[in-house]
């Protein structure tokens, strides 16, 4: 039992750990560690007589057959109108490989956190792992924050560039990654602590070091996605949740004034921000012609492009939306490098780079896969936090944040899909 607990501790931890230094070497694919442990995964999963599979892995399977098809068909029709199966300087067919190795990778991931949580069932366990690794980045989060506004380079070698990062980033790629780690670790053990009815007093050390961590993080957080979404997203449901709950609407009132006054910083900080790089930001204009693009390339392919002919068609997007008046009073000199190279081409969101995929097989698949999973654990009494990080997931990956190696996403729609599961078969 020991020996597994410290199993599933690195596991989570490498989950949340997406800058690997072994990117350099093995590409886009190698940011977090996990990806090394897929075999292993492949084998517990198969390791098995009967291997659980539930409805929303056979949802993701559909989805990625369902691409899978698209991408061949428009893999055949580039290659037949350009007669060459490169584009740019990429091949299609390897392109098309390496893009499909993703999905694959977080359906692996999905799936063993699921069989292993139904093999195991030992909620206790996982909460004590979840909560280890949150005092882990809060530590973490402790040192970073004295040393990131300084010249002095934060532990270097646990990231894939040694070089000085000007944000709070904990152990991701970008400040904007950081996000979804702390929302979950904040909220997964304050559901656990109530969920499993843990002392009063191990209750109030969870939350008051959760509301630290999370607090502390938006406080020093840069990230405009991430703190656009705490504005009109977490601070309002976490407002929700203490109202509803008899025991911590006391704490609300005691708490109301810290909370006003994170309010007000935060939206002080994100309206200075977007007022002065509104016109100016390269990130802001990546990502606003990022998202045109996509829904022009989707209203002229409405099911979808596949994953290796977006490089051809999205670009031609591109290169129709930065030629549109409107656009010339924005900052376009990161996005038009993409009409000379495909590397880094993406619209930056989970949402609108599978909108351009699967077209309206993915609008099926993103509503089967979040929306209704939402609708179910709505339903679900007492668990409040879950729904929070869920909302926050589903908005972020529309607004600001792909799930290409982001685990621990992957790591708590698999403990939702197990606990909705786990929750139906106790009530019938």
């Amino acid at each position: 039992m020991k020996l597994a607990t410290i199993l599933l501790f690195f596991i989570l931890l490498f989950a949340v750990y997406q800058d690997f230094p072994l990117v350099n070497s093995f590409g886009e694919l190698a940011k977090s560690p996990i990806v090394f442990l897929m075999p292993f995964f492949l084998l517990y999963i198969l390791n098995a007589r009967k291997m659980p599979v539930s409805e929303y892995v056979q949802v993701y399977l559909l989805y990625l057959g369902y691409a899978l098809v698209m991408s061949v068909i428009y893999t055949l029709y580039l290659v037949i109108k350009n007669q060459s199966f490169y584009v740019f300087d990429q091949h299609l067919v390897v392109k098309n490989i390496k893009m499909l190795a993703y999905p694959i990778c977080s359906l692996l991931f999905y799936q063993f956190v699921y069989v292993f949580l139904k093999r195991t069932q030992n909620l206790l366990r996982l909460y004590q792992v979840v909560f280890a690794i949150q005092i882990t980045m809060l530590v973490f989060l402790l040192f970073e924050a004295q040393v990131y506004k300084t010249r002095e380079v934060f532990l270097p070698f646990l990231h894939s560039n040694p070089e000085k990062y000007w944000r709070i980033r904990l152990l991701t790629f970008e400040s904007s990654w950081s996000g979804s780690v702390v929302v979950i670790l904040t909220f997964l053990p304050v559901f656990f602590t109530e969920y499993l009815k843990r002392t009063t007093t191990e209750k109030l050390c969870v939350y008051v070091i959760s509301a630290f961590f999370f607090f502390y993080y938006t406080l020093h957080s840069e990230s405009k996605g991430y703190l656009f979404l705490v504005l009109i997203s977490l601070l309002p449901m976490l407002l929700a949740y203490m109202y509803k709950n008899k025991r911590l609407r006391y704490v609300l009132f005691a708490a109301l004034i810290p909370l006003v006054i994170t309010f007000g910083i935060v939206f002080g900080a994100l309206r200075d921000e977007i007022l002065i790089q509104l016109n100016t930001s390269i990130t802001f204009g990546t990502r606003f012609t990022g998202y045109l693009a996509s829904l022009q390339t989707f209203f002229n392919h409405p099911f979808g492009i596949g994953f290796a002919p977006y490089t051809e068609i999205y670009t031609q997007s591109i290169e129709r939306i930065v030629q549109t008046e409107f656009m010339q009073q924005y900052n376009l000199n990161e996005v038009k490098m993409y009409l000379e190279s495909p590397q880094f081409l993406s619209s930056k969101t989970y949402f609108f780079d599978h909108l351009l995929f699967g077209g309206l097989g993915f609008l099926l698949f993103f509503y089967l896969f979040f929306i209704r999973r939402l609708r179910r654990i709505s339903k679900i009494k007492n668990i409040y936090p879950l729904r929070i990080v869920l909302v926050y997931i589903i908005l972020a990956s529309i607004f600001y944040l792909t799930f290409h190696i982001k685990y621990e996403v992957w790591f708590f729609l698999a403990f939702l899909d197990y606990f909705e599961n786990n929750h139906a078969h106790e009530t019938s």
